[in-house]
């Protein structure tokens, strides 16, 4: 905090807001089950249908597209059914091999900023 705030003073005050806010949302949690809450709530409800349908159409947008349909477009432009599956289980291969590197290097420069 004393890195965001100008003054050890001002750090001490969102420290103590801070910690007066997490003991009221403790006692507000008491007794209650926040995975029943996501579809009990309307609020929660409506915005858990919302993130998991754009998150679904997101799959069926740019590279995913290309991932799914690939077997289809080998076949299309001429190649054989066999050539095909190969050429699309070598993409997926690769798109798995350098899921790691991508996911280190993203979690890396998270790390760094912190």
């Amino acid at each position: 905090m004393l890195r965001l705030r100008t003054t050890p003073l001002q750090a001490a005050r969102d420290m103590f807001y801070t910690n007066a806010l997490l003991e009221a949302e403790t006692g507000i949690q008491k007794g209650r089950n926040l995975f029943l809450d996501l579809f009990r709530v309307p609020r929660n409800r409506r915005a858990s249908q919302a993130s998991t349908l754009v998150m679904f159409l997101q799959q069926f947008c740019g590279v995913n597209v290309i991932a799914y349909y690939s077997t289809t477009i080998f076949l299309q432009a001429g190649f054989s059914r066999t050539t095909a599956l190969l050429v699309t289980m070598g993409t997926g291969l690769v798109n798995w091999v350098f899921a790691a590197p991508a996911l280190y290097t993203s979690t890396w420069s998270l790390r760094r900023n912190y």
